[in-house]
C-alpha cells in the first residue's frame, strides 16, 4: 500500500485529490459497473479506468462501489491469489464479474441449536 501511495500523482489523503473525488462522485454519484448489470448502486470509490494512478484525467476516473472498486483492482493487482496483470495492461470491467465470494465455513459451532 505504501509503494502504490507513492507512485500516485496525488496521495488519496491529499486535499488536492479529496476535492476531486469529491467532484467526481456529485458527478457521477452511482456505481458504473453496477448499473452494467442495471443495478442501482451508489458509488463510494473513484477509480482509475487504465489503473495508472497518475493518470487523474476526468475521463480517466469512474465511480464504482467498494465491492466492484475492490474485485476491478485485485483483477489489475494480482489480489486473491490470481497472478498480477503486466503494468499498464487495461482490464474493462466486463458486467458478469463479481466481487469474490468467501468459501463456506465450516468450523465450531456450526449445526448446532
Amino acid at each position: 500500500m505504501k509503494r502504490r501511495q507513492m507512485r500516485r500523482a496525488l496521495p488519496t489523503n491529499s486535499t488536492v485529490w479529496r476535492k476531486m473525488r469529491a467532484v467526481h462522485l456529485a458527478r457521477e454519484p452511482l456505481c458504473r459497473a453496477c448499473a452494467l448489470k442495471s443495478r442501482v448502486t451508489a458509488a463510494t470509490d473513484v477509480d482509475h479506468i487504465d489503473g495508472d494512478d497518475a493518470n487523474n484525467e476526468p475521463s480517466n476516473l469512474q465511480s464504482l462501489c467498494h465491492p466492484c472498486h475492490s474485485a476491478k483492482t485485485a483483477r489489475e493487482n494480482g489480489g486473491f491469489g490470481r497472478a498480477a496483470m503486466p503494468q499498464g495492461t487495461y482490464a474493462p470491467f466486463r458486467g458478469d464479474e463479481s466481487y469474490p465470494q468467501k468459501p463456506e465455513r465450516k468450523g465450531r459451532g456450526e449445526g448446532k441449536s
